[in-house]
């Protein structure tokens, strides 16, 4: 286990069954992916995934965590802790099974992980990129005390825009100082 939360347990993944059905569904399902590009999902197999998953280190930073429920161990989502760049900035991200979303499990990890971020590395604040077309995102950004610093498009590489769309997207940060007058 990489943390934990009220309701939920952030973990390495296992190159299980289990954990490859969960990124792939994640990973190829419109809903999910649409508001960062890929409107058809990725293009990624199964046999894919379970290599990605086998040639991974034991580190937690800067690879997809699984996201479960504490009490059943049912897998609901992925989410990412990023090593702190050289300015002292972590980005995050959370993706969760459409038939978990409205009911506050993105809030949830998304504080857990700024939490995590904030008490085990020296990083001086957490940034998000969600898309300006997705006001749930937005909400759970401004919910851990995200602030809208900048704004633009994503565009992906050229040999990618047949199956990609531009992701128009807020940057968000929350610095260590929000977060710490947040925790009093």
């Amino acid at each position: 286990m990489v943390f934990e939360t009220k309701r939920l347990l952030v973990r390495r993944p296992r190159v299980c069954d289990d954990d490859v059905e969960l990124f792939y569904r994640l990973w190829t399902d419109p809903q999910v992916m649409t508001p960062v590009g890929f409107p058809h999902g990725l293009r990624i197999t199964r046999e894919g995934i379970r290599e990605g998953l086998k040639g991974a280190d034991d580190d937690f930073y800067d690879r997809k965590l699984i996201v479960e429920f504490k009490d059943t161990g049912q897998a609901i989502g992925e989410c990412k802790l990023g090593t702190p760049d050289g300015d002292g900035v972590s980005e995050t991200d959370v993706k969760l099974l459409p038939e978990f979303w409205g009911r506050g499990f993105g809030t949830e990890i998304k504080q857990g992980l700024v939490d995590f971020l904030f008490e085990h590395t020296a990083c001086r604040a957490v940034k998000a990129t969600p898309n300006k077309n997705n006001p749930a995102s937005q909400k759970m950004q401004e919910a851990v005390g995200g602030e809208i610093i900048d704004e633009g498009v994503y565009r992906f590489p050229e040999e990618m825009r047949g199956y990609t769309v531009d992701v128009p997207y807020y940057l968000y940060l929350v610095s260590r100082e929000t977060w710490e007058k947040r925790k009093k």
